[in-house]
């Protein structure tokens, strides 16, 4: 699941805190987007898709947008 996205990684970093004190374990990839270096971070990965929807119903809740994405293997 995808809690963000930004373009320093001092942005995720302070997402990362955040998820933390809400005692989400979370990490941060990057990816090249445009001819620019973004940060996203995920909390993740879910075996089942229940369990991915009642943790975006928490965080939704705590007011941190998320979306639920697919990883490519």
């Amino acid at each position: 699941m995808q809690v963000g996205a930004y373009a320093r990684t001092e942005e995720a970093e302070a997402q990362r805190a955040k998820l933390a004190i809400q005692g989400f374990e979370s990490k941060i990839t990057e990816r090249e987007q445009s001819g620019r270096t973004m940060y996203r971070v995920r909390v993740g990965p879910f075996v089942q898709r229940a369990e991915a929807e009642k943790v975006k119903e928490t965080l939704d809740g705590a007011g941190m947008v998320s979306a639920l994405v697919r990883v490519q293997k």
